[in-house]
């Protein structure tokens, strides 16, 4: 392994927590782009291969302290590596539930009102967000059998800032209404179990220290379908106004 090509990667992750100072750790893949502009890969392949392959060969070689802040999760097989900043801790938030590739597809379709926001969000904070984030801590009722619950999406987590945002976009259409009429298993209406959602959300997540905030179209400009206008000028402002207290 080409001690420059080492010497690059900590240079360029150094500067990436320099860059993005409320950030105490970053998933790998996230900084391929700078490393690609620093000449170490010259092109990303399946979100962080080069990178990833890079690792597994020093990690195999035991010489992985030659890249002083990446830390390895090990899962069982699986690693999944992730940089930390100097002198931070890695801390995953307990029992952590990942989204799958399916549920990440549909929620966070790149042309909707809430994916232009907190990409929005995303810039204001200097963090990127896991988006559809769940934690195995927020549940949801108990399912048919009596023993299973569903983790709670919430739309984003930023990490570094330990905060939650939950944005509500255009009003319901009729049938809509419809499906929020009908009874859950717990024996209320998926609209009132959507208020008890919100609320658990803002307790059990303030019980974990973890700010919650959540907002709606309503603070923009919207045309006649409640549908955001994106005018990013005004929507950044009023966006600094709701996040005012975690922009650095």
């Amino acid at each position: 392994m080409s001690q420059d090509i080492i010497s690059k990667i900590n240079e360029v992750v150094a500067k990436y927590f320099e860059d993005n100072k409320s950030v105490d750790w970053v998933a790998a893949k996230k900084v391929m782009p700078e490393l690609i502009e620093a000449g170490v890969f010259s092109k990303d392949i399946k979100k962080g291969l080069p990178l990833r392959k890079l690792l597994r060969a020093l990690d195999e070689n035991k010489n992985l302290g030659q890249v002083p802040l990446v830390h390895a999760e090990r899962t069982g097989k699986d690693i999944y590596w992730y940089f930390v900043r100097e002198g931070a801790t890695f801390q995953t938030y307990e029992g952590e539930a990942p989204i799958s590739k399916k549920e990440r597809g549909i929620l966070n379709t790149e042309g909707s009102d809430k994916f232009y926001v907190l990409n929005l969000c995303d810039k204001l904070l200097k963090q990127t967000a896991s988006r559809q984030h769940r934690f195995k801590f927020l549940l949801g009722d108990l399912h048919r059998d009596g023993v299973t619950r569903t983790p709670i999406p919430v739309d984003a987590f930023y990490q570094g800032s330990s905060l939650v945002l939950d944005f509500f976009e255009r009003q319901i259409n009729l049938n809509e209404e419809d499906n929020l009429n009908k009874k859950t298993i717990s024996g209320v209406s998926r609209a009132e179990q959507r208020k008890l959602y919100n609320q658990r959300k803002k307790d059990v997540l303030a019980e974990k220290g973890i700010k919650f905030i959540e907002f709606d179209y309503s603070a923009f400009e919207c045309d006649k379908d409640q549908k955001l206008l994106r005018k990013k000028i005004n929507d950044s402002k009023v966006l600094k106004g709701i996040l005012k207290d975690f922009i650095v």
